[in-house]
């Protein structure tokens, strides 16, 4: 988790629009893909933006299992639901001093609504790791009691 945070730190102290629109740019050309500047606009926005949803979508799972593997990692939903909390908290932490920080370069812009989508990745990914982990779970549950019979 300490590893993605710096990652999210030095993405958001160099990987300012410009920075990021250059790289798109030359692997659109590399790939002999072409655009209007308009639609380039749209793909670099919407990229971007998913980068938003996808690190903090992530941030918030390594968060939610350091908490849930620090606090015991018993199978109580009461302690998945803190855990949760406690994930989504920290994310969302990240997500305002992220914002803050970048309010002071003049290559960047801050926004709530980055706040809010960077929120609302978490939220996702948190509810499709449970999915997921709860699928395993019952998986794991039936290959045991086939074991057992």
């Amino acid at each position: 988790m300490i590893f993605w945070l710096a990652v999210i730190v030095y993405e958001s102290a160099r990987l300012s629009s410009n920075v990021t629109g250059s790289y798109l740019w030359d692997v659109l050309r590399w790939l002999h893909v072409r655009l209007s500047a308009h639609g380039f606009s749209e793909l670099h926005h919407f990229l971007r933006k998913a980068g938003h949803v996808t690190g903090y979508g992530i941030l918030c799972i390594l968060a939610f299992r350091a908490w849930f593997h620090t606090l015991g990692g018993v199978l109580q939903k009461s302690l998945r639901l803190r855990c949760g909390v406690l994930a989504l908290g920290l994310t969302l932490l990240t997500a305002i001093l992220d914002e803050w920080h970048q309010s002071f370069d003049p290559a960047r812009t801050s926004s709530v609504r980055d706040v809010a989508l960077d929120m609302a990745g978490g939220i996702a990914f948190l509810i499709l790791a449970l999915f997921v982990f709860r699928l395993w779970r019952t998986d794991a549950m039936a290959d045991m009691e086939a074991v057992s019979a």
